[in-house]
Formats: structure tokens, C-alpha cells, sequence
């Protein structure tokens, strides 16, 4: 082999291995704001009080008030419920409490002395997300989710890199507040529950392949334009080798 071809050959792994190993340069980074996640004592429920949203349903009780009494209902996508006597009745954006005070308050127009309480039949407007090398997709949020109930839900293949796994945490308006890294090996196979924080409505799981994986591949990738050249031109030869021809 001629120095020249070495060098040419040479040269086209060093593209190789910057277009395959670029993308993972970012995928090493450990994140370690773990303080941010962690509180003490550790919650066993999300911290933020649930906000009735579309599509949620609710269950009204109002002994006394016949007409609301043990009434479920949909929120619309419009925000709305109606009800018999009251009318459409504004429910999107308040916590179980708010709306039942307000349901109470009008109410008291047509009866006295009725209590009114607002319950949760079905928690629909809530999600977490998984994402990267695994199950994907948005999840019900219950409240009570952690961060391996939901890996263990998704799934991590084998060409995933549980050790890298990222919890990100946007603000209300979408944006990254807090992020940490969680070693989901350590986790489900040594017992080190340390970085199982509780779950809050909107996290991010992210599961990012692992190296051997990615450049697999992108390797894939590189020879796919090729490889029915190459079967076209392999296919002679193979079939002057066959028995008989």
C-alpha cells in the first residue's frame, strides 16, 4: 500500500470520526445541580399544587344543592363547565379549592348554608416527557411519579446510556431553570436511590444514546447511499461462484 493511499485513507477516518463523534462531545457533559432537585425531608408527592386544565373531569359535591350535587363533569377545550342552575362556570387555571369557593358563592344565592368541595376524577392535563434512546413520549402525571418509575416504564435499551440519563426542569414559560445528570445504572442495579426525586408536572427525562451505539449508527448512515452499489456489483461475483454455472 503506497504512503499516499495511507494518507488519503487516513484522512477520511479523521472526517469519519469527527462527523460520528461531534455530536457526543455535548453528551459527556455531566450536569451536577443535583441541590436543586433534592430537598430535605424528601417530598413523596410533586410541590406544586394541581391546577384544574382542559381535559380534566371533576366531581362536585354540594349536599343540599340537588341540582350540582355528585356531579361529574369535562372541562370543555374552551375552559369552561356548565352546570344546571349556574351556568357555565370558568374552571381552567384554579386548584380544586379555588373553584369549589366559587361554586359555593354562587350557589348561596339560591340555597343557605351549602359547603361546596371540587374533586379530581380524572388527572388528564398533566404530563412528564421521556425522550432520546427509549419508550418516547408524554406521560400521565399522577404527582407521585419518580424518576425511576419513569424510566422503568419507558424502557432502556441496550442502546441507550442509563449513566448519562438528564432530568431537565423548565419554568412556566418554558424555560430550563434546572437540569441535573442521574446514573440510572447505580440506580437499578446498586439500590442508590439518592437522585430519585419526585417528579413535577412538565419535567423532561432525556436518555441519550451511548457512544458505541452512535457511532454504530452513523457508520449505518455513511454507508447507506453506497450499499446498493456495492450489492450491485457483488452480485456478479457471487453469482460466478455459485455451484454449477
Amino acid at each position: 500500500m503506497s504512503m499516499g493511499h495511507i494518507c488519503r485513507r487516513n484522512s477520511w477516518l479523521a472526517v469519519v470520526a469527527c462527523v460520528v463523534l461531534a455530536p457526543l462531545l455535548g453528551g459527556c457533559v455531566t450536569y451536577t445541580d443535583h441541590e436543586d432537585f433534592l430537598k430535605t425531608p424528601r417530598p413523596v408527592v410533586g410541590g406544586k399544587p394541581y391546577v384544574i386544565e382542559p381535559p380534566d373531569s371533576i366531581v362536585i359535591l354540594a349536599p343540599g344543592a340537588p341540582e350540582i350535587n355528585d356531579r361529574s363533569v369535562r372541562l370543555r377545550p374552551d375552559g369552561y363547565i356548565t352546570l344546571e342552575l349556574l351556568g357555565d362556570v370558568f374552571a381552567a387555571g384554579k386548584t380544586p379549592t379555588q373553584l369549589a369557593a366559587e361554586i359555593e358563592e354562587e350557589i348561596l344565592r339560591y340555597y343557605e348554608d351549602i359547603s361546596v368541595q371540587v374533586r379530581v376524577a380524572s388527572f388528564n392535563s398533566k404530563v412528564y416527557y421521556v425522550t432520546g434512546e427509549t419508550n418516547a413520549g408524554p406521560r400521565q402525571y399522577t404527582g407521585t411519579d419518580t424518576v425511576l418509575d419513569a424510566m422503568l416504564n419507558a424502557g432502556m435499551p441496550s442502546s441507550s446510556w442509563p449513566e448519562r440519563a438528564v432530568v431537565i426542569r423548565p419554568n412556566e414559560r418554558g424555560e430550563l431553570i434546572k437540569r441535573m445528570t442521574v446514573n440510572m445504572k447505580n440506580m437499578t442495579e446498586r439500590g442508590d436511590l439518592k437522585y430519585n426525586v419526585v417528579l413535577e408536572e412538565g419535567d423532561i427525562i432525556y436518555l441519550p444514546m451511548n457512544p458505541l451505539a452512535f457511532i454504530g449508527r452513523q457508520v449505518s448512515l455513511l454507508i447507506a447511499p453506497v450499499d446498493p452499489v456495492i450489492r450491485a456489483v457483488s452480485a456478479p461475483a457471487r453469482t460466478a461462484a455459485a455451484p454449477g454455472l
